[in-house]
């Protein structure tokens, strides 16, 4: 069994933070669950292009709002608290919090 609080992860490696986002990582490749689990905080009024060229990813938006843009087509999709948006296509996008 897996037990992680998030105050053990803050400061360590599987605590990433860059300039539009913080990534808390709860599990990782390396626990063997076979998907990850992270906490991910995209700062308001940034701009963050994503593209996950070998895994998919589904994300569900806790708390804010913003916008994201599928390159391929651009099509924007408003996110909003309540919100899940899953990249089953391994698509380029752009995520733009309010």
């Amino acid at each position: 069994m897996i037990v992680k609080a998030l105050d053990e992860i803050l400061g360590t490696n599987n605590h990433v933070d860059e300039k539009n986002w913080e990534s808390r990582r709860f599990l990782l490749k390396k626990d063997g669950m076979g998907f990850s689990l992270h906490d991910t905080i995209i700062r308001a009024g940034t701009e963050s292009f994503f593209w996950y060229k070998h895994h998919q990813e589904a994300v569900y938006c806790i708390e804010g709002e913003g916008e994201i843009e599928d390159v391929t087509n651009g099509k924007i999709y408003s996110i909003k608290a309540g919100t899940m948006y899953a990249l089953d296509g391994h698509e380029k996008h752009f995520f733009r919090p309010k």
